[in-house]
C-alpha cells in the first residue's frame, strides 16, 4: 500500500467516535445497497443467503417435587427460532472480543452482537461512546470469517453461539483464509476446531480493542437468541463431537461442582456432596477436563445433578433419557438454557429451587437434602 493509499485508509477510521449508525438488518441493508448502486454492483457486491429457515419450537413442561414455578418456564416452552443466514461483505471491519462488524463508513450491524451484559447494543454504545475508536487498526489480506460472539470464551457460549456458525460457512469453507476468534478463548476450546475442519494455521485471534479491515468477510448469523439454540445447531455439535458413541449402558451418577472463585454458591455443598457420594455419585469439576473428556463422561451418565451454570452445557452430549436435576437460586432463575436444551433432546428434566438465607450474596442457595435425594430417584433403571 503506497503512502497516499495508506493515508486515505487511516483517515477513513477517525471521523467517527460514536458509530455513524446501527443497522438493524444486514439483509435489508444489502437489498438497499443493490437498489441504490445498480445491477453491476448487485452482481459483484455483498450478498446473503438463507441456510436454515425459521421454525417454531414446542416443548414438554419441566418437573419438580418441590414448590413449582411454572411461570418461570412459560416463556421458554414455545418460541420461534430465526432463519440462519450466511452473509458476504466487502470493505468491512471486525472489532474486538464482542465480534462487532462495521461497514466502511462505520455503521454497525446489530444482529451479529446480540449480548452486551444484558444491555441492548444501542444502549451499550451510548454508555460506551468511544468503544469502536481504536488506534490498533490492521488490514488483513485474504478472506475472513467471524467466529466471535460476546462471551465466546465461556463454555456455554462457545458451544452454542460460536461452533454452530461453522455449519453456516460450509459452502464457502475452502475460500476462507482466516477464522477470527476472540483471544480470550481458552486453548482447550481451540483444540476441537480440527473436528470442524479448521486447522490451526487458519485461526486468527482478535485482541480487545483491535480493529481488522477485510476486503472480503463472511459473517454467519448467530445461531439463536441467547439460551435458545435451534435444533440444527444442537444436531451439528453432537454430530461433530460425539465420536464414537459409547455402546455400554450409561450407569454413572454425576454431580457437577462449580469451580473455585465462582459466584452463585451452593452454601451447603459440602453436605450435599457427602449425601451424593453415599448414593454412588461421582463429584466432577468439568472445568478441569478437556472438551473430549467431558463429552465421553456425559455419554456414560444416567443422572446429572448441577446448579445452573455453564457445566450443564455438556447436556448437549447426553444419551436418551438422561435424568437432569438443575438447582436454581430464586434470584437467578434462567430457564432458557438447560431446560430448553433438555426438552429438545427428550431428557428427563427436573428442577429444584433452593432457599436463600437472609444476608447471602446474589445467587447463593441452600438445597434441601431430602428433596434432592427423592428427586434423584426419578430415573427408570
Amino acid at each position: 500500500m503506497d503512502l497516499i493509499s495508506k493515508a486515505k485508509f487511516w483517515a477513513r477510521q477517525f471521523p467517527f467516535i460514536y458509530p455513524k449508525k446501527v443497522i438493524d438488518c444486514c439483509q435489508g441493508w444489502i437489498v438497499k445497497q443493490k437498489k441504490t448502486k445498480g445491477i453491476y454492483f448487485s452482481q459483484r457486491g455483498p450478498w446473503c443467503k438463507i441456510i436454515f429457515p425459521e421454525s417454531f419450537v414446542d416443548l414438554d413442561g419441566p418437573k419438580t417435587l418441590g414448590l413449582p414455578n411454572l411461570k418461570a418456564f412459560c416463556n421458554n416452552r414455545s418460541f420461534p427460532t430465526e432463519k440462519a443466514m450466511l452473509f458476504y461483505l466487502q470493505n468491512s471491519y471486525l472489532m474486538g472480543h464482542k465480534g462487532i462488524v462495521l461497514t466502511a463508513d462505520h455503521k454497525i450491524f446489530q444482529e451479529f452482537s446480540h449480548h452486551f451484559a444484558i444491555s441492548t447494543l444501542k444502549r451499550f454504545l451510548w454508555r460506551n461512546p468511544f468503544y469502536t475508536f481504536t488506534k490498533t487498526l490492521k488490514k488483513v489480506e485474504g478472506t475472513g470469517a467471524v467466529l466471535i460472539s460476546p462471551e465466546s470464551h465461556n463454555y456455554y457460549h462457545w458451544l452454542n453461539d460460536v461452533l454452530p456458525r461453522i455449519k453456516l460457512y460450509e459452502s464457502v469453507l475452502d475460500q476462507i483464509d482466516h477464522f477470527c476468534i476472540s483471544s480470550l478463548v481458552p486453548a482447550k476450546f481451540l483444540e476441537v476446531l480440527l473436528d470442524f475442519g479448521i486447522p490451526a494455521n487458519k485461526i486468527l485471534l482478535v485482541n480487545y480493542g483491535e480493529k481488522l479491515h477485510f476486503d472480503h468477510l463472511f459473517v454467519a448469523s448467530l445461531p439463536g437468541s441467547e439460551g435458545r439454540s435451534p435444533r440444527w445447531a444442537i444436531d451439528y455439535i453432537r454430530e461433530r463431537l460425539i465420536k464414537p458413541p459409547v455402546s455400554a449402558k450409561p450407569l454413572k451418577k454425576i454431580y457437577f461442582k462449580r469451580g473455585n472463585g465462582t459466584d452463585r454458591k451452593l452454601l451447603n455443598e459440602e453436605s450435599i456432596i457427602g449425601l451424593l457420594k453415599n448414593n454412588g455419585f461421582e463429584i466432577i469439576e468439568p472445568g478441569t477436563l478437556s472438551i473430549a473428556e467431558q463429552v465421553n463422561l456425559v455419554q456414560q451418565a444416567k443422572i446429572i445433578v448441577s446448579t445452573h451454570g455453564a457445566a450443564l452445557s455438556n447436556l448437549l452430549f447426553s444419551r436418551d433419557n438422561l435424568l437432569v436435576i438443575e438447582l436454581f437460586s430464586p434470584d437467578y432463575f434462567r430457564t432458557d438454557c438447560y431446560y430448553s436444551l433438555s426438552a429438545m433432546l427428550n431428557l428427563n428434566y427436573w428442577y429444584i429451587v433452593g432457599e436463600k438465607p437472609a444476608g447471602t450474596n446474589w445467587g447463593d442457595i441452600v438445597i434441601a437434602e431430602d428433596l434432592l435425594l427423592k428427586t434423584t430417584q426419578q430415573v427408570n433403571d
